[in-house]
């Protein structure tokens, strides 16, 4: 995702039954932190995934109690959502959907890019906006 445009977003692996590691979406090097130190130091936690049934259902739901503990906010981003019919899958969203504030399916990384963005602050640099993207001939 980091080649499609998307910047400034750490990518978060469970460790332990509390620690995680951590990386910048576009890097390889990574460190490791407690998940609550983690949640803490940040204002939201936005899970983003596509492959259903490959959700770490324990740790998502472990990233959203954390989250909530701190106050943030917890959104969700399926790009291209896939297998959400299997028992996994299924599992997978009943268990997103009940654990955070916002889940949107998007069909293209190119939006989640632009959803991300509006989630963060609306655009990357000045004078240069996240593409809008309207339904209908309006």
């Amino acid at each position: 995702m980091a080649s499609a445009g998307l910047t400034g977003v750490r990518v978060v692996t469970e460790q332990g039954s509390s620690t995680v590691a951590v990386r910048a979406i576009d890097a390889t090097d990574e460190s490791t932190e407690s998940l609550d130190d983690l949640v803490a130091a940040s204002d939201m936690v936005i899970l983003i995934g596509s492959r259903l049934p490959e959700v770490p259902v324990r740790f998502a739901s472990a990233m959203a109690d954390s989250a909530r503990r701190s106050g943030n906010l917890l959104a969700g981003v399926l790009v291209d959502q896939q297998d959400w019919e299997s028992s996994l899958g299924a599992e997978a969203l009943a268990v997103l959907r009940m654990e955070l504030d916002i889940l949107v399916s998007i069909s293209q990384v190119s939006m989640a890019t632009a959803f991300i963005d509006v989630l963060k602050g609306g655009y990357r640099t000045e004078k240069r906006y996240a593409p809008l993207i309207t339904a209908g001939g309006n």
